[in-house]
């Protein structure tokens, strides 16, 4: 009798487990073709910090690259950098999964899972480049503030009570120690949580809200020094160089218009939701003739949509994940992922009918959907061309293959006459507000101040040579410099490293071996 009763259960969970990966698999397929990357801009200043610190000193003293104390990201990355052989992909892999976590506690809490995990496949799928954190040793600080988010944003689809309140603020607190972001998302919360929920507009309620508002004001003043509370930028470049570099190029446009306008239709039935969508299409269209983000678009039908079935808290938060990209204006697509996970939650929410609609996703085709795109990433992983992906996957093997060029270089340089000089990048490596960084023909994998820190610290000490050598990617090689050092690399093109003309020189020729 028992034996029947868990085998019911267990057949009564495998769609919603099914489902639940297949929120996951968007992501997953790229971390399973990608994972993981040698050091990449801020890590390499990071690795030495942590190796030149004990964990006392990586809790509570301040990385030059941290606008913040954020001891619950520096300590972990202390203590799974030297578990993974002082290496840096382990703490990539606890990124990844981490993400992949967030996802899967949002399906799992989805009322319309069917419709959620379609939303969540295609945006993981889709807007990549957001997730490029996973890829770093210092992208430890933002797999806690999405799980952050998506407590949330379950939270926020049920009513609320001073429990969940207290719970959220706790968490807001905790997560804050990882990334300060969490601070002005409980903000968003509570606000929208006054509008929705009557009894904090009582004076218990009131209360609570007073307590939540000024701890978190307080605690952000107590971990963000004074010289790092402005905004060190162009707010409006930082925020539509963030979006644009998550879309990367027209496919991402067209995914983010159909995503816009599918919610557009949401709020009206009949022809006033068609009107809404082909509205939508139509400016989306012209948003990008112009070169703007389409992105911006779902964000605003989603969180009209919120406001609209009167679910406040959602709409705080998506309009408050939407303006993340402005405090730290560098057009990062990072800050844009926030966004993409809120909105993909509201729009979902509310949708019976659409959900209904996906019956045929069952738990059955939503396994074998997974289990495809599994098989995919690793026969790309394996090197065996597919047709398309393997053509999409391109950039991501050429942005990871350069963070292993330079590490064998570097490895060279140091066994070489020329260790003691001096060394930058044949180009700088520019943030995307204050470059094209969908161009990364030539981009190096870091910035020279970031190379010098990392070269220091493999020498023992500053350079004592005259002469400057060059580190160039994609075969970049400006007239008049001699090529010491060649790494070949099958999707990035050659890693060099130059030096001016002087005497004849034969380069020491490198491959670099795939994974």
């Amino acid at each position: 009798m028992r034996s029947s009763a868990r085998s019911a259960r267990a057949r009564a969970t495998s769609p919603e487990i099914a489902l639940v990966a297949l929120a996951m698999a968007g992501l997953a397929f790229w971390f399973v073709i990608g994972l993981p990357w040698g050091p990449h801009n801020e890590s390499f200043d990071w690795i030495v910090r942590l190796e030149q610190r004990t964990l006392w000193g990586a809790l509570f003293e301040r990385f030059p690259s941290v606008l913040s104390m954020r001891p619950l990201g520096t300590g972990p990355a202390w203590v799974l950098y030297r578990l993974g052989g002082h290496d840096v992909g382990l703490v990539e892999v606890v990124n990844a999964m981490l993400a992949l976590l967030a996802w899967g506690w949002a399906a799992s809490g989805a009322r319309e899972r069917r419709l959620f995990a379609l939303f969540a496949l295609v945006s993981g799928g889709v807007f990549i480049t957001g997730y490029i954190w996973v890829f770093h040793l210092h992208g430890i600080f933002y797999g806690p503030l999405l799980l952050y988010l998506a407590a949330l944003a379950r939270s926020a689809s049920d009513p609320l009570d001073l429990r969940t309140l207290l719970g959220v603020f706790v968490g807001a607190l905790v997560t804050a120690l990882a990334h300060p972001y969490a601070l002005p998302l409980v903000i968003a919360f509570v606000a929208g949580a006054t509008l929705e929920t009557p009894m904090l507009r009582s004076r218990s309620g009131a209360a609570a809200l007073g307590v939540v508002l000024s701890g978190s004001i307080a605690a952000y003043f107590l971990i963000v020094p004074s010289g790092n509370r402005g905004i060190p930028g162009d707010p409006f470049v930082g925020l539509i160089q963030s979006y644009r570099t998550l879309e990367v190029n027209a496919v991402g446009a067209a995914v983010a218009a159909a995503l816009a306008a599918w919610t557009a239709s949401r709020l009206w039935t009949g022809a006033g939701g068609i009107v809404a969508a082909l509205a939508t299409v139509a400016v989306a269209v012209a948003a990008t003739v112009a070169g703007l983000p389409v992105l911006p678009l779902w964000f605003a039908w989603a969180a009209l949509k919120c406001v609209r079935r009167e679910r406040w808290m959602l709409a705080a938060l998506v309009v408050a994940c939407a303006l993340l990209p402005i405090p730290n204006p560098t057009g990062s697509p990072t800050y844009g992922v926030c966004a993409v996970f809120i909105a993909a939650f509201a729009s979902a929410l509310d949708e019976p009918s659409m959900d209904g609609v996906l019956h045929v996703l069952d738990g059955r085709a939503a396994a074998g959907l997974v289990t495809l795109l599994l098989a995919v990433a690793v026969t790309v992983r394996l090197g065996v061309p597919v047709p398309v992906i393997s053509k999409l996957a391109a950039p991501l093997l050429a942005e990871g293959e350069r963070t292993r060029q330079i590490e064998v270089l570097v490895a060279r340089l140091m066994d070489s006459p020329w260790r003691g000089e001096p060394a930058r990048f044949v180009r700088s490596a520019q943030s995307p507000a204050e470059a094209d960084a969908l161009d990364r023909r030539f981009r190096p994998p870091t910035d020279d101040h970031h190379l010098a820190t990392w070269l220091d610290w493999k020498r023992r000490g500053p350079p004592t040579g005259a002469d400057t050598l060059r580190f160039g990617f994609g075969g970049d090689a400006p007239a008049g410099m001699d090529t010491l050092f060649i790494a070949h690399g099958r999707y990035a093109g050659d890693a060099l490293v130059l030096r001016r003309s002087s005497v004849p020189v034969s380069a020491d020729s490198i491959t670099i071996v795939e994974r």
